[in-house]
Parts: C-alpha cells; structure tokens; sequence
C-alpha cells in the first residue's frame, strides 16, 4: 500500500468488507504492507507510468455506502501529505481497528514481520488485512529484490495462522483466465496451511471494476469460518453486488445468472461462456434455478459454435 493510493475505489471495496467481517463479530487488524514508490514505477519527470490509485470518483456506486464514499474522497482529493495511509487510519473508517504502519524492508523482513505478529498479538485482532501492493508473491519477483516489498509471502501468511489469526489478503487479479488464476492462489495457500487447517475452507471474491481485486480469506478457526462465510454472502448478495462492485469467483460456486450478469451484451456474454470449460458450465448450470429444460437450453447455448 502506497500513500498515493488512499481513498481510491480498491479501499471503498476493501473497507466495506472489512467492516462487514468486523459485523459479523470479528476483531480487524491491519497490515498495510506500507512501502515507497519504487523508482521503476516513475519516469524521468518524476511522474508515474501507471495511474494506480487516480479511480477516486465513486459517484456513481456511491449508494453502496454514502458515508464511506464521502470519507474516501475527501482523503482522495487531498493535497500533498492530505492523500496518506496516515488519513486513513485517522477517519475511523473501521472503528476499533488497529493498524501496522511501519515500511515493508528489503533487508531483515523477517525482523519486521515478527514485529507486526507481535503487535497484533498484544492487540487481540482475530483477522489481519495483508494489504501488499500486488498480492501474494509471484516466480518473477525474487525474495529479498527491490520488488519483493509489493508482495506478501505464503509462509507470512501461515505464521498468522499458527497464532490464532484469521487471514484476509488482497490480491491484484493477473491476466490468466479466472478459473486457473483463483485455482493457482488457492492450491498454494493450502500447500502453506499449518497441518491442524489443511481442511479448512478458503474464502474468496473478487471486486471488478476498473481494476480488478481479489481477496483470499483464511479462517483460523471453525468459528471464524463461520463468520467469513456470512460476511461474505452479506457482500455478494445486497447492494455492493447490484452495483457490480463485488462478485463469486468462477472457483467459488458463482451461478450461471450471476455469470451473465457480468456482461452488458450478449455477444460479450456468449464469447466468455463459450470459452468455459465444461465442468465449469455444468456447474454453473447445475447452481442456477430453472427446471431441466431451462437448463438444457442454456447448455446447449455453451455448445454453439465452440
């Protein structure tokens, strides 16, 4: 997380849910995962190649939460230190939260982790928000290079578990296809369970407009499940749903309807769907209403042309 990020349409999806996890009685700490522009993210002028952090104008999903919204964009629209993870933390955005602020370093990460397992030790936070600026690690970026401050690694994420701390991780979504990029990240976090979790579930939803964000919830606990499972359905069932802000992975029992609903023409919808793999289309058919002849319609629509 970069200051030049706060307030932007990722943190209204990320605050929301927090606040629903929060609801649903879980203590929420923070891990910003803090770092600094790296200078490959800027050009010779000094501006930045990318416009990550500019999707601040959220007027036009602001009914998912008026008051939130507001508070979003007055932190967005400030200038020079107004804009700051600092802002955050100080609007109460998510009351009785507890932050871990300090810089992600390249050298003596594992100092700095240990650090912030201890402060959400002492704080009593049930779930930790890893906030990296790119998610879980990746082959191309090394442990211990100047990249590797923008990602979260595996093994951070299984130490939290081995204390007692439900995990939520944010994720940039990358550009392979939905099914095998969610199967990926959750194969990997299951390879990097402590043994006493290696049947526990792995929740997951992503939150698609203008940029695409994932988030990977771990429960410590079968009591935590249960409130990941509700904070999530709350999500992915009302408002932030009907607004396409949020929506169920392909890996997460999405529904054929909600499938098509993610599409504003037909021939965008049939270009995707006809794409699927069968299985997947089964599935999505089979968790969808509609009696059997509906439903062989809508399998037969999967087979033209392919």
């Amino acid at each position: 997380m970069q200051d030049r990020y706060a307030g932007d349409i990722g943190d209204y999806g990320k605050i929301a849910l927090l606040n629903e996890l929060q609801n649903q009685g879980l203590s929420i700490g923070v891990n910003w995962y803090r770092t600094e522009p790296l200078a490959s993210e800027k050009k010779a002028n000094g501006s930045y190649k990318q416009n990550d952090g500019g999707y601040f104008d959220l007027h036009d999903v602001k009914d998912c939460d008026p008051v939130l919204a507001e508070k979003l964009t007055k932190i967005a629209s400030a200038k020079g230190d107004g804009r700051s993870v600092r802002a955050l933390e100080q609007a109460d955005l998510i009351p009785g939260a507890v932050y871990f602020s300090k810089t992600v370093p390249v050298e003596n990460r594992e100092d700095w982790h240990a650090q912030a397992l201890s402060f959400f030790r002492t704080k009593n936070a049930e779930l930790v928000f890893l906030d990296p600026d790119n998610g879980l690690i990746v082959p191309s970026a090394k442990k211990g290079s100047p990249r590797s401050v923008k990602y979260a690694y595996y093994e951070e994420v299984k130490e939290y578990l081995c204390h007692g701390h439900s995990v939520l991780i944010y994720n940039h979504r990358s550009r392979k296809p939905e099914q095998q990029y969610f199967r990926e990240i959750e194969c990997r976090l299951c390879d990097n369970l402590p043994d006493r979790l290696r049947d526990t579930e792995i929740f997951s939803m992503t939150f698609p407009r203008y940029s695409v964000r994932a988030y990977f919830a771990v429960p410590a606990s079968p009591e935590h499940a249960d409130m990941i499972r509700t904070a999530f359905s709350a999500m992915l069932s009302g408002i932030w749903k009907k607004n396409r802000m949020c929506q169920r992975p392909l890996t997460a029992g999405a529904t054929y309807s909600e499938y098509r609903a993610r599409f504003k023409s037909q021939n965008d919808f049939l270009k995707h769907y006809r794409s699927l793999p069968e299985d997947t289309v089964r599935k999505l058919i089979e968790l969808d209403g509609g009696n059997t002849t509906v439903k062989a319609c809508k399998y037969s629509i999967w087979k033209q042309n392919r």
